[in-house]
């Protein structure tokens, strides 16, 4: 718990120190970098966690229900089934609303994505973290309701090792 604390002061001090005029100029890194294939440095198993598991998505302003809640339940199943794999659950907000909003609203998803796989059995010691970053590192820079929508989202992110 203290070390989400000290991961949402660190984003929130990031973010206030870069601005938004300056996160968005930086914002077609984020882009290029969410369209890739995810780097495999770590062999078959952070492979196969980056191939299996998918996006959790939202709707605007909702953090208690997936659009996909099929993919929610994929998830679990496959970690389930791969006790092993340490991952953080990385949540996300579009840029409509205020900074401070998108913040709260990106860590609600990301803790009801890790309340929903708790509950459907994966193991609490296979979450290393689960945390909100707001509007930082967008998928999409337009403001049509298509790319902001691909904002409003919960990613899984592999941790190494034990």
């Amino acid at each position: 718990m203290c070390l989400n604390f000290v991961l949402v002061l660190f984003a929130l001090l990031v973010f206030g120190i870069t601005g938004s005029a300056s996160a968005s100029l930086d914002g077609s890194f984020w882009v290029s970098y969410w369209s890739q294939p995810k780097p495999i440095s770590h062999g078959a198993e952070e492979e196969a966690f980056y191939q299996n598991l998918k996006d959790v998505m939202f709707a605007r302003n909702e953090y208690t229900r997936a659009l996909n809640p099929g993919a929610l339940e994929a998830d679990a199943l496959w970690l389930k089934e791969h006790p092993s794999v340490r991952f953080y659950i990385d949540g996300y907000a579009s840029r409509r609303g205020d900074q401070d909003y998108n913040l709260k609203l990106s860590q609600l998803r990301a803790e009801w994505v890790k309340q929903s796989l708790l509950k459907s059995g994966v193991s609490e010691n296979q979450i290393a973290l689960a945390v909100g970053w707001g509007e930082l590192y967008p998928a999409c820079l337009d403001d049509s309701d298509d790319c902001l929508a691909k904002n409003k989202v919960v990613r899984f992110t592999y941790v190494p090792g034990k």
